[in-house]
């Protein structure tokens, strides 16, 4: 009775801490519009345990990810860059917009398959996401200038990938493809697309 209990135990926990353990560490230069100049940020992306539900036959929940600045250079407020850096990330895997791509970059001693993201037509943006596990795709690089909204540019760059044992997709991880057909829209309509609900943890 007791092995049992302890191997109870032992599988919850492990379900409860999928994608702990799991964090990136990223730089970003954003120029915001009305601003002078750009402003330069460090911060991770690290992802939270997954709620598991006792129904067997409803499907785990995606992990949560959470974003922390480590270092700001610039007057604008954290939480406003974090929500702005929020919306043009991607952790999950491949979607109709990715293609893979005959390269692999190294991040430390893990070698990465890179991919890329087609971007909208309109948009003139860069986007390359790495295959940090089997299935499991992280931006790697993102520049870009645009029209409308409230970025005039945007550069966020990978530095570091800690990947976590059972690491697995994020509850918003594709944020970024939304993002980049939300812009592609407003700027052939002229629209603003700044306007979009965003939620900083």
């Amino acid at each position: 009775m007791l092995l049992r209990c302890w191997f109870l135990l032992m599988f919850a926990s492990g379900l409860l801490g999928a994608g702990e353990g799991t964090v990136l560490r990223y730089r970003a230069k954003l120029h915001l519009r009305g601003e002078v100049a750009p402003v330069e940020t460090r911060f991770t992306l690290s992802l939270g345990p997954v709620a598991e539900t006792a129904n067997r036959k409803k499907l785990p929940r995606l992990a949560p990810w959470r974003l922390e600045a480590t270092q700001q250079v610039g007057g604008a407020s954290q939480a406003l860059l974090l929500a702005r850096l929020e919306r043009m990330l991607y952790f999950s895997g491949p979607a109709a917009e990715t293609e893979i791509q005959n390269l692999v970059v190294r991040y430390s001693d893990r070698p990465c398959r890179v991919w890329r993201v087609k971007a909208p037509e309109g948009l003139t943006v860069f986007v390359y996401l790495v295959e940090i596990a089997p299935g499991l795709l992280a931006l790697s690089h993102l520049s870009g200038q645009f029209q409308q909204g409230d970025l005039i540019s945007a550069e966020i760059q990978l530095e570091t990938i800690g990947v976590g044992p059972k690491a697995g997709p994020a509850e918003q991880g594709q944020a970024l493809l939304s993002t980049l057909r939300r812009m592609a829209a407003a700027t052939a309509d002229g629209t603003d697309a700044s306007d979009v609900p965003v939620r900083v943890q």
